[in-house]
C-alpha cells in the first residue's frame, strides 16, 4: 500500500509539473474537436460504451503539447445513446443517455533532461510515461507508469510505443502495452489522407488478455488540413465470465484541428 501511494504521488507530481510547464512554455500545441457518429456500437460492459440499439455519438476533445522537457496529452470524450454502457450501467443501477472519459498522458523526455540525444538504431527517445484514466461508468480509475520510445519509421511522423505498470479499482499490478502512430500526409487519387492509431493491449486475471485498436483513416478537407473526415473503426476483444466479448464498431468521424 504504501508503495503504491508512493508512486501515486510521483504521478501527480509528474503530472502537475508537466500541465505548468506546458501551459506557460509549450514548444508546440495542438487541440482537436471531434465528433463521432456509429450505429454499430453495441453495449461493451468493461468501457461502457455502446448501447443497446448500437447508435452512439461520440463527442472528443484531444489536446497535444510538446515543452522543455517532455509533453503531454488530454484526451476528454463524451458517449450518448440509449443507454450507453446497456442498461443498468448509470449511477445506482440506473440508465443512463451519457457516459464520459478523461484521460491524462504526461511524458519526462530524458534525452531532453540530460541534453543528450538517445538515438540509437530506430529509436529516437525514450521517456518516462505516467497515464491517468478516469470514466464515469463504473466510477473507473488507473493509474499508469512506465517506459515509452519513440521511433523513426518511413511515412510517420509520430511513432511511439511503451510497457506501462497498470493499478485499477478492479485489479492491481498488471502490464499496459500502449503504441500511438500517425502517418504523414499522404496522396491518393489527388488527395490528402492520414492514417492514425491507437492500440492497447493489456492483460487481467479477470478478463484475460484485453485489446483494443483504433484505425483512423482521414480525408483533408482543405488545403491546411484544418477540417478532416473519414472512419474510425474500433475493436475491443475479451473474455468475460468465460466467453468472448468481441465489438467491431466503424465509426463516421469528423475532425477539426483548433
Amino acid at each position: 500500500m504504501k508503495t503504491r501511494r508512493i508512486v501515486r504521488a510521483a504521478i501527480v507530481f509528474v503530472a502537475v509539473s508537466v500541465c505548468a510547464e506546458a501551459a506557460v512554455a509549450a514548444d508546440f500545441q495542438v487541440a482537436n474537436l471531434n465528433v463521432l457518429y456509429t450505429t454499430e456500437s453495441k453495449a461493451d460492459p468493461v468501457l461502457g460504451t455502446g448501447t443497446n440499439n448500437e447508435v452512439l455519438k461520440t463527442y472528443q476533445f484531444e489536446y497535444f503539447a510538446g515543452f522543455k522537457y517532455g509533453d503531454v496529452y488530454v484526451d476528454a470524450e463524451v458517449f450518448n445513446g440509449d443507454n450507453v454502457g446497456g442498461a443498468a450501467a448509470g449511477s445506482f443501477g440506473g440508465n443512463t443517455s451519457t457516459q464520459n472519459l478523461l484521460v491524462f498522458n504526461p511524458r519526462l523526455s530524458l534525452g531532453k533532461i540530460t541534453g543528450r540525444p538517445l538515438e540509437f538504431g530506430p529509436i529516437s527517445d525514450i521517456s518516462l510515461i505516467a497515464r491517468y484514466e478516469r470514466a464515469s461508468y463504473a466510477d473507473f480509475r488507473s493509474y499508469n507508469h512506465g517506459v515509452s520510445f519513440n521511433f523513426k519509421v518511413p511515412g510517420f511522423s509520430y511513432f511511439e510505443s511503451g510497457l506501462l505498470y497498470r493499478n485499477t479499482n478492479f485489479y492491481h499490478g498488471k502490464l499496459l502495452w500502449r503504441s500511438v502512430l500517425m502517418s504523414d500526409p499522404f496522396q491518393l487519387a489527388g488527395q490528402r489522407f492520414r492514417f492514425n492509431l491507437l492500440s492497447l493491449v493489456n492483460g487481467t486475471a479477470v478478463n484475460g488478455t484485453e485489446t483494443f485498436l483504433r484505425p483512423e483513416l482521414l480525408w483533408e478537407i482543405d488545403s491546411k488540413g484544418t477540417f478532416q473526415v473519414g472512419l474510425r473503426y474500433e475493436m475491443h476483444r475479451y473474455k468475460i465470465n468465460s466467453d468472448t466479448y468481441t465489438r467491431t464498431s466503424p465509426t463516421v468521424m469528423l475532425k477539426w484541428n483548433l
